[in-house]
């Protein structure tokens, strides 16, 4: 068996993702050193690089799905002159860790556009009008969004998001205490989901969650809706992971005013028992103070 890392049309609900029948996903939010760009084929192409990351999926797999890959991607072997891709050993970065992986690496100078964050789902999303973004923090509360004069981008709501295989934390150490993530450590996240238009990104969101500045990441993740469908949707990661740290006070009352109305009843009583029994707080917010 084999570690694979891979970026763009192998990924899941992508257009190659049948190549990687059973294989086994070992991390749905991967990293790695590169710039991706767009070949204009209808696929992108990863470069090297060491001042940029390429976003992806990390999967486990046999020699069968190796070599359909290897036939995907133009690989005849190691240094061979007719490749088209070289299959590289490379270091990705994982919420379990660090992996060395297979990676399909373009070796030629490439004039191609650069895709913007190193993530072709992402980059494919924001060609829509309207995007579904997954709120699991401060961002379920239309509070400071409405202080901002952009509640009209955020009308549109269509209810309760469940994020399997990822555990809610507070890893963005802040001056006065943690703000939510999201890591892929296993349990279940839940959230709100919104339909947003496009120039919600740009206009509001990425300057709230400072992706500009490399506090939190976008990144399109799977998400289960209202009515059991999966859909992919828009959220954001914490870029550098700490320890976790106790949010403050009025940002966990955020979390809770906007969690209420939305996320089942289970999920909300064992939120406030986290914030008592792990954080200490013994005045949290209840029900009918937040109605």
């Amino acid at each position: 068996m084999e570690m694979v890392f891979v970026y763009g049309t192998l990924r899941r609900g992508e257009a190659n993702c049948r190549l990687l029948e059973g294989a086994e996903m070992v991390a749905s939010i991967a990293y790695a050193k590169g710039c991706l760009v767009d070949t204009g084929f209808g696929f992108p192409a990863m470069i090297p690089t060491t001042d940029k990351s390429v976003t992806g999926e990390l999967y486990e797999v046999n020699l069968e799905n190796l070599i359909r890959l290897d036939r995907l991607e133009g690989y005849y072997g190691p240094g061979d002159s007719r490749n088209h891709y070289e299959r590289t050993r490379i270091d990705v970065k994982t919420d379990y860790g660090l992996v060395m992986a297979w990676a399909y690496i373009y070796l030629q100078h490439a004039q191609d556009q650069v895709i913007p964050h190193g993530d072709w789902k992402l980059y494919r999303m924001r060609r829509q009008k309207n995007i579904l973004y997954f709120a699991y923090g401060s961002c379920m509360d239309t509070k400071r969004i409405e202080e901002a004069g952009m509640a009209d981008w955020f009308t549109q709501v269509e209810g309760r998001g469940v994020l399997d295989g990822f555990n809610l934390q507070f890893t963005r150490r802040a001056t006065d205490g943690g703000r939510a993530d999201v890591v892929e450590s296993g349990g279940h996240t839940e959230g709100k989901l919104y339909r947003i238009p496009e120039q919600a990104l740009e206009g509001y969101l990425y300057n709230r969650e400072g992706v500009n500045c490399n506090i939190y990441r976008p990144i399109i993740i799977p998400i289960k809706c209202t009515d059991a469908s999966i859909a992919d949707a828009l959220t954001f990661v914490v870029v550098n992971k700490e320890k976790e740290t106790a949010p403050p006070v009025w940002y966990m009352e955020e979390i809770q005013r906007g969690a209420l109305p939305v996320v089942s009843n289970n999920y909300y009583l064992t939120l406030m028992d986290r914030f008592i029994s792990v954080f200490g707080y013994e005045n949290v917010v209840n029900k009918e103070e937040i109605m």
